[in-house]
């Protein structure tokens, strides 16, 4: 059997591996001039891309497909924004992009002014103001304006009183028109709603994965790109990358790393499971060895491989090597239960394993002849929340990101007799949060006494 030296070796010196580190390291402009994280140049770059007059030649097309994450994220379906987001670009009309707005120029109450801008600048300035006229193209006399108005954040934390006040603002100024207040900030800091995390359903949050995935991707493949505008997404997209907040949280991956560690997982998975155990136990000669090697030598790449399995949500832990008193880890039930009240019944559903909890579920909600194909026709979103990519249970074995589902599983109707496809490849937690969603949206009381007893255990 190979010592756990000898199977970090082969890990570390295998081709993926060194790829990703070279990945990690290739040279970037905006780290060269330490503004990696400085939220002007967040703004500015956003700014010229959504501008259809700069000359990165893709038109409207940037300020479409952000259209798109915006509708993608709203708390309810906006369908008016997705019509808009697929217009003929002819029909928009004198756009004005504007990095750094200052809120108060705009046309509010003096008292509000003053009240905004009393004791700090950054109060009363929006990252990125769009205005643009929308010309009805069966009717060129009917024009609506539409005004996008961005707000970022980087290393701040959100600020609800501050989203307040700026909605408050634009409430009374665009009355007559149609805005969307848009937040775009690191996925850290999305919670379960907008109206949560902002304190007002009239916000949308994006995070900068979804900038990454729907809007910079798609640009950066357009044939229209100038050649000379290439490397400037190329370099923020490095850019977002890059760790921050002291090297613990990176804002976002692109698919070239994805593939290198999804790579190095299927084919190592041995090995960082070796490594998470040992991360768990006590000091050792062994341990600190490995710790050395994960976190000082090629400190980069573990945070990196860290980050994108705990993104993907695919293994139910990854290594932690902060000292026992900081180290939380999820429990490792013997056994999963759901508690369901359903027509003044009670009933508990039991599994060893994620999938028998999934299709025992599916299982109970027909026989109590809940909707169960009216929810599957746009999927079971995974986790607690409807805001992700990934499915727990769907028509079709696909992610709503058009990736395939990792470990599949699948359940018979007992009614119609269509297969239902499981993404199984999850952790309890996020399993039993999944079901507790997805019946109470149908009106069922559910409890899930492992989760509110505590999900968390110290070791």
């Amino acid at each position: 059997m190979k010592s756990l030296k000898r199977m970090l070796y082969e890990l570390t010196m295998d081709k993926d591996f060194v790829a990703l580190k070279f990945l990690i390291n290739r040279p970037n402009v905006f780290h060269v001039a330490g503004a990696t994280h400085l939220e002007t140049w967040h703004s500015r770059f956003l700014s010229w891309l959504l501008d259809p007059t700069e000359r990165h030649n893709l038109g409207y097309y940037p300020f479409q497909r952000f259209l798109m994450a915006v509708a993608d994220s709203a708390d309810a379906d906006i369908d008016e924004i997705t019509d808009i987001a697929m217009l003929n670009m002819k029909q928009f009309r004198d756009p004005e992009v504007v990095a750094e707005k200052d809120i108060n120029k705009l046309n509010i109450m003096e008292l509000d002014a003053l009240e905004e801008t009393a004791g700090s600048d950054d109060k009363g300035r929006l990252d990125v103001f769009f205005k643009v006229n929308i010309v009805d193209d069966t009717d060129p006399t009917q024009v609506k304006k539409l005004i996008l108005a961005v707000e970022q954040k980087v290393y701040a934390r959100v600020d609800v009183k501050q989203c307040n006040k700026y909605l408050r603002k634009f409430e009374e100024t665009f009355k007559d028109e149609q805005y969307l207040l848009v937040a775009l900030v690191p996925k850290s800091q999305i919670k379960e709603s907008n109206q949560e995390t902002f304190g007002s359903s009239e916000w949308i949050g994006i995070d900068y994965q979804q900038l990454v995935d729907i809007v910079l991707m798609p640009c950066l493949e357009n044939p229209d790109l100038n050649a000379f505008a290439k490397p400037i997404i190329q370099q923020y997209l490095d850019a977002l990358r890059m760790p921050y907040k002291g090297k613990r949280e990176k804002l976002a991956t692109i698919e070239e790393e994805r593939v290198l560690v999804r790579s190095l997982y299927d084919r190592f998975e041995d090995v960082f499971k070796a490594v998470t155990k040992i991360a768990a136990e006590d000091e050792s000669e062994e341990r600190n060895y490995v710790k050395s090697v994960v976190n000082d030598t090629y400190g980069e790449v573990f945070r990196t491989i860290k980050w994108i399995l705990d993104e993907e949500n695919d293994i139910e832990e990854t290594w932690n090597f902060a000292n026992p008193f900081q180290r939380n880890i999820y429990k490792r039930w013997d056994e999963l239960r759901v508690i369901v009240k359903h027509n003044n019944d009670e009933f508990v559903i039991v599994a060893d394993k994620v999938p028998d909890l999934f299709k025992r579920t599916l299982r109970w909600m027909e026989e109590q002849n809940l909707p169960l194909r009216e929810q599957l026709e746009e999927g079971i979103i995974l986790g607690g929340g409807n805001n992700g990519k990934r499915f727990a249970f769907a028509l079709q074995p696909i992610h709503k990101d058009r990736k395939k589902f990792a470990s599949m599983h699948t359940y018979e109707s007992i009614h119609t007799g269509e297969t239902y496809y499981i993404e199984t490849k999850i952790n309890p937690k996020s399993a039993m949060l999944t079901i507790a969603k997805m019946l109470r949206e149908l009106g069922v009381g559910v409890e899930t006494p492992l989760l509110e007893s505590g999900e968390e255990v110290l070791v």
